[in-house]
Protein backbone atom coordinates (compact mmCIF):
# COMPACT_ATOMS: atom_id res chain seq x y z
CA UNK A 1 0.00 0.00 0.00
CA UNK A 2 3.07 2.17 0.93
CA UNK A 3 6.31 2.68 -0.96
CA UNK A 4 9.56 4.89 1.40
CA UNK A 5 12.77 4.80 0.95
CA UNK A 6 15.47 6.52 2.83
CA UNK A 7 18.04 8.41 1.65
CA UNK A 8 20.55 11.61 3.06
CA UNK A 9 19.00 13.76 0.75
CA UNK A 10 15.70 14.23 -0.89
CA UNK A 11 16.30 14.53 -5.25
CA UNK A 12 14.49 17.35 -7.13
CA UNK A 13 10.96 16.28 -7.84
CA UNK A 14 10.71 14.75 -3.83
CA UNK A 15 12.00 17.61 -2.54
CA UNK A 16 8.92 19.64 -4.16
CA UNK A 17 6.46 17.17 -3.42
CA UNK A 18 8.13 17.36 0.14
CA UNK A 19 7.74 20.97 0.46
CA UNK A 20 4.26 20.98 -0.85
CA UNK A 21 3.05 18.62 1.27
CA UNK A 22 4.75 20.17 4.15
CA UNK A 23 3.35 23.45 3.39
CA UNK A 24 -0.64 22.13 2.47
CA UNK A 25 -0.63 20.28 6.09
CA UNK A 26 0.82 23.26 7.92
CA UNK A 27 -2.15 25.61 6.14
CA UNK A 28 -4.88 22.82 7.13
CA UNK A 29 -3.30 22.71 10.83
CA UNK A 30 -2.98 26.28 11.64
CA UNK A 31 -6.16 27.03 13.58
CA UNK A 32 -6.14 23.62 15.47
CA UNK A 33 -2.06 24.36 16.15
CA UNK A 34 -0.68 20.84 15.46
CA UNK A 35 2.70 19.91 15.37
CA UNK A 36 4.17 21.22 11.80
CA UNK A 37 7.19 20.33 9.97
CA UNK A 38 9.15 23.31 8.49
CA UNK A 39 10.11 23.39 4.70
CA UNK A 40 13.96 24.07 5.69
CA UNK A 41 14.04 20.66 7.84
CA UNK A 42 13.12 19.21 4.04
CA UNK A 43 15.97 21.19 2.66
CA UNK A 44 18.23 19.94 5.51
CA UNK A 45 21.39 17.97 5.31
CA UNK A 46 23.62 16.39 7.63
CA UNK A 47 26.34 18.20 9.45
CA UNK A 48 29.40 17.45 12.03
CA UNK A 49 26.71 17.84 14.95
CA UNK A 50 23.51 16.19 13.47
CA UNK A 51 23.02 13.26 11.23
CA UNK A 52 19.85 13.98 8.66
CA UNK A 53 17.84 11.46 7.25
CA UNK A 54 14.20 12.05 5.01
CA UNK A 55 11.62 9.28 4.35
CA UNK A 56 9.22 10.00 1.49
CA UNK A 57 6.33 8.14 2.20
CA UNK A 58 4.06 7.33 -1.36
CA UNK A 59 1.05 5.50 -2.07
CA UNK A 60 -1.07 5.24 -5.37
CA UNK A 61 -3.08 8.37 -6.01
CA UNK A 62 -6.38 7.96 -4.04
CA UNK A 63 -4.96 4.42 -2.61
CA UNK A 64 -6.30 2.80 -5.17
CA UNK A 65 -5.21 -0.73 -5.72
CA UNK A 66 -4.93 -0.46 -9.84
CA UNK A 67 -1.13 -0.80 -10.74
CA UNK A 68 -1.25 1.74 -13.35
CA UNK A 69 -2.34 5.16 -11.00
CA UNK A 70 0.68 7.51 -9.96
CA UNK A 71 2.28 7.00 -7.25
CA UNK A 72 1.96 10.82 -5.06
CA UNK A 73 3.81 11.79 -1.78
CA UNK A 74 1.49 11.17 1.03
CA UNK A 75 3.59 11.80 4.21
CA UNK A 76 6.97 13.33 5.00
CA UNK A 77 9.34 12.18 7.95
CA UNK A 78 12.71 13.77 8.81
CA UNK A 79 14.93 11.99 11.32
CA UNK A 80 17.93 14.16 12.76
CA UNK A 81 19.91 12.37 15.46
CA UNK A 82 22.51 14.02 17.63
CA UNK A 83 26.28 12.29 18.31
CA UNK A 84 24.85 10.20 21.20
CA UNK A 85 22.02 8.52 18.64
CA UNK A 86 19.15 10.43 20.02
CA UNK A 87 17.21 10.75 17.51
CA UNK A 88 14.40 13.66 17.02
CA UNK A 89 11.50 12.88 14.83
CA UNK A 90 9.15 15.16 12.50
CA UNK A 91 6.32 13.93 10.45
CA UNK A 92 3.23 14.57 8.76
CA UNK A 93 0.29 13.48 6.59
CA UNK A 94 -0.99 15.05 3.85
CA UNK A 95 -4.38 16.33 4.86
CA UNK A 96 -5.89 14.17 1.68
CA UNK A 97 -4.41 10.96 3.47
CA UNK A 98 -5.46 11.37 6.96
CA UNK A 99 -7.24 8.82 8.84
CA UNK A 100 -7.05 5.88 6.54
CA UNK A 101 -4.51 4.17 8.29
CA UNK A 102 -1.36 5.53 6.43
CA UNK A 103 0.95 5.75 9.73
CA UNK A 104 -0.52 2.91 11.38
CA UNK A 105 0.43 1.12 8.58
CA UNK A 106 4.22 2.44 8.50
CA UNK A 107 4.79 2.25 11.93
CA UNK A 108 3.75 -1.67 11.68
CA UNK A 109 6.51 -1.72 8.73
CA UNK A 110 9.16 0.10 10.61
CA UNK A 111 8.96 -0.81 13.81
CA UNK A 112 9.88 0.42 17.09
CA UNK A 113 12.99 -1.19 17.68
CA UNK A 114 15.86 1.32 18.61
CA UNK A 115 17.86 -1.36 20.34
CA UNK A 116 19.51 -3.06 16.88
CA UNK A 117 23.63 -2.40 16.56
CA UNK A 118 22.92 0.18 13.87
CA UNK A 119 19.84 1.98 15.84
CA UNK A 120 16.59 2.40 14.56
CA UNK A 121 15.91 1.05 11.25
CA UNK A 122 19.89 0.56 10.47
CA UNK A 123 19.82 4.62 10.87
CA UNK A 124 21.86 5.07 13.83
CA UNK A 125 19.10 6.38 16.28
CA UNK A 126 19.56 4.67 19.37
CA UNK A 127 16.43 6.86 20.96
CA UNK A 128 13.52 8.53 19.34
CA UNK A 129 11.90 11.57 20.73
CA UNK A 130 8.82 13.17 19.19
CA UNK A 131 6.24 16.48 20.09
CA UNK A 132 2.71 15.73 19.03
CA UNK A 133 1.53 19.71 20.04
CA UNK A 134 -2.32 19.82 19.80
CA UNK A 135 -4.89 17.15 20.96
CA UNK A 136 -4.06 15.05 17.77
CA UNK A 137 -6.68 12.57 18.12
CA UNK A 138 -4.33 10.43 15.55
CA UNK A 139 -1.46 10.68 17.47
CA UNK A 140 -3.21 9.52 20.18
CA UNK A 141 -4.52 6.55 19.31
CA UNK A 142 -1.33 6.09 17.47
CA UNK A 143 0.40 6.15 20.72
CA UNK A 144 -2.14 4.07 22.77
CA UNK A 145 -1.91 1.25 20.32
CA UNK A 146 1.88 0.83 20.13
CA UNK A 147 1.88 1.65 24.04
CA UNK A 148 4.10 4.63 23.76
CA UNK A 149 3.86 6.81 26.51
CA UNK A 150 4.09 10.62 26.90
CA UNK A 151 7.32 11.59 28.72
CA UNK A 152 6.43 15.14 29.33
CA UNK A 153 3.33 17.51 28.77
CA UNK A 154 2.84 21.08 27.69
CA UNK A 155 -0.42 23.60 27.93
CA UNK A 156 -1.20 26.43 25.68
CA UNK A 157 -2.41 28.91 27.91
CA UNK A 158 -5.03 31.91 26.97
CA UNK A 159 -5.85 35.17 27.96
CA UNK A 160 -8.23 37.27 26.27
CA UNK A 161 -7.71 41.48 26.06
CA UNK A 162 -10.60 42.32 23.94
CA UNK A 163 -14.26 40.94 23.20
CA UNK A 164 -16.84 39.10 25.01
CA UNK A 165 -14.54 36.60 27.08
CA UNK A 166 -12.18 39.16 28.53
CA UNK A 167 -11.52 40.26 31.98
CA UNK A 168 -10.74 43.13 33.01
CA UNK A 169 -7.15 43.97 33.77
CA UNK A 170 -5.69 44.56 37.46
CA UNK A 171 -3.41 46.89 37.81
CA UNK A 172 0.30 46.15 37.72
CA UNK A 173 1.34 46.03 41.41
CA UNK A 174 4.82 46.09 41.82
CA UNK A 175 5.87 44.88 45.43
CA UNK A 176 7.81 46.93 47.83
CA UNK A 177 11.90 47.35 47.04
CA UNK A 178 11.17 46.07 43.06
CA UNK A 179 10.93 47.73 40.57
CA UNK A 180 10.21 46.63 36.78
CA UNK A 181 11.66 48.64 33.48
CA UNK A 182 11.17 48.10 30.05
CA UNK A 183 10.31 46.81 27.57
CA UNK A 184 13.66 46.51 25.82
CA UNK A 185 14.40 44.80 22.07
CA UNK A 186 16.57 41.77 22.70
CA UNK A 187 18.67 43.41 19.58
CA UNK A 188 20.33 45.25 22.60
CA UNK A 189 23.30 43.34 23.73
CA UNK A 190 23.14 44.89 27.34
CA UNK A 191 19.46 43.79 27.75
CA UNK A 192 20.39 40.10 26.54
CA UNK A 193 23.29 40.09 29.24
CA UNK A 194 21.05 41.21 32.01
CA UNK A 195 18.66 38.33 31.02
CA UNK A 196 21.25 35.57 30.58
CA UNK A 197 22.20 36.85 34.71
CA UNK A 198 18.82 35.90 35.89
CA UNK A 199 18.70 32.66 34.20
CA UNK A 200 21.91 31.59 35.18
CA UNK A 201 20.63 31.64 38.80
CA UNK A 202 17.49 29.52 37.57
CA UNK A 203 19.58 26.00 38.77
CA UNK A 204 18.76 24.75 35.64
CA UNK A 205 20.38 21.39 34.21
CA UNK A 206 23.03 22.10 31.16
CA UNK A 207 20.42 20.83 28.81
CA UNK A 208 17.64 23.18 29.97
CA UNK A 209 20.01 25.80 29.81
CA UNK A 210 20.84 25.34 26.41
CA UNK A 211 17.44 24.81 25.39
CA UNK A 212 16.26 27.88 26.79
CA UNK A 213 19.39 29.81 25.19
CA UNK A 214 19.05 28.26 21.77
CA UNK A 215 15.06 29.96 21.71
CA UNK A 216 16.50 32.83 22.95
CA UNK A 217 19.00 33.56 20.60
CA UNK A 218 16.70 34.42 18.03
CA UNK A 219 16.51 38.01 19.25
CA UNK A 220 13.37 38.85 18.45
CA UNK A 221 10.51 40.30 20.76
CA UNK A 222 10.83 42.68 24.15
CA UNK A 223 11.48 41.86 27.38
CA UNK A 224 10.51 43.50 30.88
CA UNK A 225 13.55 43.13 33.60
CA UNK A 226 12.66 43.67 37.30
CA UNK A 227 15.47 44.95 39.93
CA UNK A 228 15.55 44.20 43.75
CA UNK A 229 17.69 47.05 45.14
CA UNK A 230 20.60 45.00 43.99
CA UNK A 231 23.10 45.47 40.86
CA UNK A 232 21.96 42.18 39.32
CA UNK A 233 18.18 41.80 38.21
CA UNK A 234 15.95 39.84 39.79
CA UNK A 235 13.49 38.38 37.17
CA UNK A 236 12.45 38.82 33.54
CA UNK A 237 9.42 38.32 31.25
CA UNK A 238 10.41 37.56 27.59
CA UNK A 239 7.21 38.45 25.10
CA UNK A 240 6.89 39.02 21.50
CA UNK A 241 4.32 41.49 20.57
CA UNK A 242 4.64 40.50 17.00
CA UNK A 243 0.65 39.40 15.90
CA UNK A 244 -0.20 35.89 15.11
CA UNK A 245 -3.43 34.58 14.56
CA UNK A 246 -5.44 32.67 16.79
CA UNK A 247 -8.90 31.46 16.36
CA UNK A 248 -9.41 34.49 14.46
CA UNK A 249 -8.44 37.07 16.85
CA UNK A 250 -4.47 39.23 17.00
CA UNK A 251 -2.56 37.46 19.42
CA UNK A 252 0.53 37.63 20.79
CA UNK A 253 3.40 34.96 22.80
CA UNK A 254 4.60 35.57 26.01
CA UNK A 255 7.96 33.51 25.65
CA UNK A 256 9.30 32.92 28.71
CA UNK A 257 8.63 34.52 33.05
CA UNK A 258 12.07 34.16 35.15
CA UNK A 259 12.49 35.19 38.56
CA UNK A 260 15.20 34.57 40.75
CA UNK A 261 14.58 31.55 43.55
CA UNK A 262 15.49 33.94 46.20
CA UNK A 263 11.79 35.75 46.37
CA UNK A 264 9.98 33.54 44.12
CA UNK A 265 6.07 33.52 46.02
CA UNK A 266 6.27 37.01 46.60
CA UNK A 267 4.31 38.18 43.74
CA UNK A 268 7.10 39.78 41.08
CA UNK A 269 6.29 37.45 38.40
CA UNK A 270 2.40 37.85 38.71
CA UNK A 271 3.72 41.67 38.48
CA UNK A 272 5.72 41.16 35.09
CA UNK A 273 3.03 39.33 33.29
CA UNK A 274 0.31 41.72 34.15
CA UNK A 275 2.40 44.69 33.16
CA UNK A 276 3.56 42.75 30.03
CA UNK A 277 -0.50 42.34 29.51
CA UNK A 278 -0.83 46.06 29.50
CA UNK A 279 1.88 46.27 27.13
CA UNK A 280 0.35 44.26 24.62
CA UNK A 281 -3.39 45.46 24.82
CA UNK A 282 -1.54 48.85 24.39
CA UNK A 283 -0.55 47.55 21.08
CA UNK A 284 -3.73 46.05 19.96
CA UNK A 285 -3.42 42.70 21.38
CA UNK A 286 -6.73 40.56 21.78
CA UNK A 287 -5.41 37.42 23.35
CA UNK A 288 -2.35 36.47 24.87
CA UNK A 289 -0.47 33.22 24.77
CA UNK A 290 1.69 31.02 26.69
CA UNK A 291 3.03 27.31 27.13
CA UNK A 292 3.16 26.18 30.56
CA UNK A 293 4.39 22.80 32.21
CA UNK A 294 1.09 21.49 33.74
CA UNK A 295 3.60 20.07 36.69
CA UNK A 296 4.57 23.17 37.44
CA UNK A 297 1.80 23.84 40.25
CA UNK A 298 3.00 27.53 41.01
CA UNK A 299 2.97 28.40 36.96
CA UNK A 300 -0.33 26.89 36.69
CA UNK A 301 -1.76 28.41 39.97
CA UNK A 302 -0.50 31.85 38.81
CA UNK A 303 -1.97 31.57 35.24
CA UNK A 304 -5.15 31.20 36.95
CA UNK A 305 -4.96 33.78 39.16
CA UNK A 306 -4.51 36.20 36.18
CA UNK A 307 -7.42 34.72 33.86
CA UNK A 308 -5.36 32.31 31.37
CA UNK A 309 -7.45 29.41 30.68
CA UNK A 310 -5.94 26.27 29.31
CA UNK A 311 -6.69 25.87 25.47
CA UNK A 312 -4.26 23.53 24.22
CA UNK A 313 -2.48 20.40 25.17
CA UNK A 314 0.91 18.78 24.02
CA UNK A 315 3.05 15.94 24.19
CA UNK A 316 6.40 14.69 23.92
CA UNK A 317 6.42 10.96 23.22
CA UNK A 318 10.22 8.67 23.75
CA UNK A 319 11.41 5.44 23.05
CA UNK A 320 14.40 4.45 24.46
CA UNK A 321 16.95 6.47 27.13
CA UNK A 322 18.18 9.94 26.19
CA UNK A 323 20.80 11.77 28.57
CA UNK A 324 18.59 15.34 28.68
CA UNK A 325 15.28 17.08 29.36
CA UNK A 326 12.64 16.76 27.05
CA UNK A 327 12.79 20.67 25.19
CA UNK A 328 10.04 22.24 26.70
CA UNK A 329 10.60 25.42 24.68
CA UNK A 330 7.47 27.60 23.96
CA UNK A 331 8.39 28.43 20.28
CA UNK A 332 7.13 24.83 19.50
CA UNK A 333 4.12 24.48 16.99
CA UNK A 334 1.68 27.28 16.49
CA UNK A 335 3.85 30.15 15.59
CA UNK A 336 7.34 28.94 15.91
CA UNK A 337 10.23 30.76 13.72
CA UNK A 338 12.60 28.11 13.51
CA UNK A 339 15.95 28.68 11.78
CA UNK A 340 19.15 25.88 12.58
CA UNK A 341 21.44 28.95 11.93
CA UNK A 342 20.12 31.64 14.11
CA UNK A 343 22.28 33.50 16.20
CA UNK A 344 23.26 32.02 19.67
CA UNK A 345 24.59 34.09 22.97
Amino acid sequence: MIDYTWCRRLGEQDRAEATALVEAAARYDEEAGFSVVSAREVESVSTAERSVWHLPIKARRGLSVRADAPLVMVAYLHLSIDPQGQGTVRYTVHPDYRSRGVTTLLVEELGLDVGETDGWCGRGATSLRCWAYGSHPASERLTRRFSIAPIARLWTMARHLAGPFAVPLAPADVPGGMSIEGPADLTDDAVVSEVRDVLARQGLTQAQFEQFRAEFGERTGRVLIAAAGSDRPAGAVWFDPRPTRYLELRAAWVRALIVVPQIRGGGLGAALITRTLHELASAGTQVVLMRIDPDDHSAVRLARLLSFEQEEAHACYQIGEWDDVPDLSPNRGRGRTEDPARDRW
